[in-house]
């Protein structure tokens, strides 16, 4: 891989190491898990059958929820992506003459790059004002019509139902059906997240009609169909932004978030960055990772994040997105790796194979690992 995003991640992850960062990888959350869910695997694979069977059919739940939105009173604002949805913004507060936003930080927020958008436009942020908010639920219920709403404190709260604008940025995957739901996945999240059992302050927000609602929502693709075009790979969307994947990743632990520029990090990062933003541009973050299996162990959405990372690279490797020199060491080793008679040549035949086909060809400052004399299927302690 010879991109410059690649070439920029090498560059980052060197200096993260050279930081000396204490590899932690430690993740316990057994002890809040047995006070809260009689049995968590239980808990878990509900949530995560759930989700997905919302995933599958969210553009029956998104039509379902509009439908009750409006009849709420609302008007429900489509976004492709940052672009229309920036525009769109702009739009509405240069009408209403509103020079100050207060905007509430939020991952997708970020992702969207709203306040970049907003200093471009000379619109102040005041993070005391209730004129008019910018603010991301965390769900939608297409079966009231309503949002779920999560507050970091009383103060907050207070700012964002007492504005006389709200606008409202949400993905369209963060939809569930039922206001039931919302009560599991949030245990799930406020677990591993935090290690606590509930989130501090929330309430389900729902237009009352014939009243005047100075609301506006936006609710924004940004790349979320290319995922949902993979069966498997829709699975990613079910994620709840818990970080417990990055939390026992060896990887994310020597090098944190810098290299990956980006506002998804780790092992979610890996494989659903090269859908919504380009393959080329974020390829190499497949094949950043070791493919230990914490991630998918720890996850309360099950997601098979080590499978899909694998799905990622067959990807790439199939379309050819991969360089020549690259698939030619591939096709190598897979040549060597698949047929046991090869895995059982002599130690030093083995070493010299990787020199000519690995190290000739990149350049490796530590040195290779050596083989041992004899394979594991031959050791005496197998006898």
């Amino acid at each position: 891989m010879n991109t410059l995003e690649y070439k920029f991640f090498i560059s980052d992850c060197k200096k993260a190491l050279e930081k000396g960062n204490e590899v932690d990888i430690k993740f316990d959350i057994d002890d809040i898990c047995l006070k809260t869910f009689s049995n968590y695997g239980t808990a878990r694979k509900k949530a995560a059958n759930l989700t997905q069977k919302y995933i599958n059919h969210i553009d029956e739940l998104l039509v379902s929820f509009e439908k009750k939105y409006n009849e709420n009173g609302g008007k429900l604002n489509w976004s492709i992506d940052y672009d229309s949805l920036s525009e769109d913004i702009i739009k509405i507060l240069i009408d209403r003459k509103i020079k100050g936003v207060n905007l509430f930080e939020s991952r997708f927020v970020e992702e969207l790059g709203l306040a970049k958008i907003l200093k471009n436009e000379e619109i102040s942020i005041n993070l005391q004002s209730n004129n008019c908010i910018i603010f991301e639920p965390r769900y939608i219920i297409s079966q009231t019509g309503s949002m779920y709403l999560v507050f970091n404190s009383a103060i907050e709260m207070q700012q964002v139902l007492s504005a006389n604008l709200k606008i409202f940025v949400l993905p369209i995957n963060s939809i569930l059906k039922n206001i039931e739901d919302v009560e599991l996945l949030s245990k799930l999240y406020s677990i591993n997240k935090n290690k606590e059992e509930n989130l501090p302050l929330t309430t389900f927000y729902t237009l009352k009609p014939n009243e005047e609602n100075n609301v506006e929502l936006f609710i924004v693709d940004n790349g979320r169909t290319n995922l949902l075009e993979s069966k498997e790979h829709r699975k990613a969307l079910t994620c709840i932004d818990c970080d417990a994947c990055k939390k026992v990743c060896p990887i994310y632990s020597l090098i944190g978030d810098m290299p990956y520029n980006n506002v998804f990090t780790g092992p979610i990062a890996n494989v659903v960055l090269p859908f919504l933003e380009t393959v080329n541009g974020c390829m190499h973050l497949s094949f950043n990772c070791i493919l230990c299996g914490n991630c998918t162990k720890v996850c309360p959405m099950n997601i098979p994040l080590t499978d899909l990372i694998i799905a990622n690279r067959n990807i790439f490797y199939e379309n050819k997105y991969i360089d020549f020199s690259d698939r030619y060491r591939i096709k190598i080793l897979k040549k060597n790796l698949i047929k046991r008679k090869k895995l059982n040549r002599s130690a030093w035949r083995k070493e010299l194979a990787l020199k000519l086909y690995v190290k000739r060809r990149i350049t490796i400052k530590r040195p290779l690992p050596k083989f041992a004399k004899v394979s594991f299927s031959k050791s005496k302690s197998l006898k």
